[in-house]
């Protein structure tokens, strides 16, 4: 198949999620000709941050960085983030990509995903997306959550589904049957493996607690539970994103968490962040969840939405799209969207007016645009 037909583009997406914890591409197969579109997954490649994490880490943390460390920082994620969907890639050819860039600060109405996009497009030799939350910020939005619409291009069934992604925070879709589509909803809920990882940090001296093991062997206390879901259940009756300070870091410093055992701790934190989640669903209809992200390696925390949620739950794996490979399908459905002037969030989800302006495109200098 060539990268475009009468029906069908073939993209490739880009995503490096608030948890900071790698680089995952998707090659994604999309029917622009329905409406609204419908893509499939073809290919998922996956790399670590490499030379640049620490200095990532730095600035999302709010540490003082300088100019040569965050222009260093971005070339270097920007050559890895192009090497990663090479790889994804293979020898299929593309009509454009779209890549995220790493959220390094997010406080609307500011926001700051750091990427170089025309370093991106030289090496690919394609036209580039980025900058996928400008066009919502800009016309008052949140600029969060963006996957709602470009979830339902992946995951819309002849009945209702929630789509779950456990990253850095959570947020859910809530995706209505086949045949009301146009009624997407979505919000944040949560901090998830933010917390759950720096807890691993300042416990266990590791990047994150390996599919939740130690978290396994504790058992959850009731007033560590409860103090952490009066923490995690504030932001989610604000009406906005979270983002930059609403990691409920905080949390950890507190007296209660300091008398507990490691794996009670992280058992406790666990069940509190998942009992939310699963709490969270019932805002809207949904026959059934689907997870995605990094979380859904934490045993524990799946346990917990799963005794939380008055519905059956499983992965986005069982449907075909690995749960590393669901944002950065996400973000070339995103970009396809945008590239035929359509908007790619909506009033209900980030909040915003009138869309005004859509996304940033580059393309390398023999090239035309899309």
């Amino acid at each position: 198949m060539t990268a475009e037909t009468d029906a069908c583009v073939i993209a490739a997406g880009a995503m490096t999620g608030t948890s900071l914890d790698g680089i995952d591409a998707a090659v994604v197969e999309i029917n622009e000709n329905t409406q609204p579109p419908s893509a499939r997954l073809l290919a998922h490649a996956a790399a670590p941050l490499g030379e640049c994490a620490e200095t990532l880490r730095a600035l999302a943390s709010g540490a003082p960085c300088t100019a040569s460390e965050i222009v260093t920082a971005r070339r270097l994620l920007s050559d890895q983030t192009a090497h990663v969907i090479q790889s994804a890639l293979g020898a299929r050819q593309v009509v454009f990509v779209a890549v995220h860039g790493q959220t390094v600060l997010h406080a609307p109405p500011d926001s700051w995903q750091l990427i170089d996009a025309t370093r991106i497009a030289t090496t690919l030799q394609c036209p580039v997306a980025s900058n996928l939350r400008g066009g919502d910020l800009a016309a008052g939005g949140q600029g969060a959550p963006i996957t709602p619409l470009a979830d339902r291009a992946l995951f819309a069934a002849p009945h209702p589904r929630a789509i779950i992604n456990l990253g850095g925070f959570c947020n859910i879709t809530w995706i209505p049957a086949a045949e009301t589509l146009d009624h997407v909803k979505g919000c944040d809920v949560c901090p998830c493996n933010l917390l759950l990882n720096q807890a691993a940090r300042m416990t266990l001296g590791t990047d994150h607690d390996v599919n939740g093991s130690v978290a396994a062997e504790g058992t959850p206390d009731a007033e560590l539970v409860a103090s952490l879901r009066k923490v995690l259940s504030l932001p989610t009756t604000s009406g906005r994103s979270l983002g930059s300070g609403d990691e409920a870091s905080e949390w950890l410093l507190a007296p209660p968490a300091n008398a507990a055992s490691t794996a009670s701790l992280l058992a406790s934190m666990a069940e509190a962040i998942g009992s939310v989640i699963g709490e969270a669903l019932t805002q809207y209809p949904a026959n059934e969840a689907i997870l995605a992200g990094g979380g859904c390696y934490h045993a524990p925390l799946v346990s917990a939405i799963e005794r939380a949620s008055s519905m059956p739950v499983r992965r986005s794996s069982e449907l075909g799209i690995p749960v590393e490979a669901r944002e950065a399908a996400c973000v070339a459905i995103l970009a396809s969207m945008d590239r035929q002037g359509q908007a790619t969030t909506t009033p209900d989800v980030t909040g915003r007016g009138e869309l005004i302006a859509g996304m940033e495109w580059c393309a390398p200098i023999d090239k035309v645009r899309p």
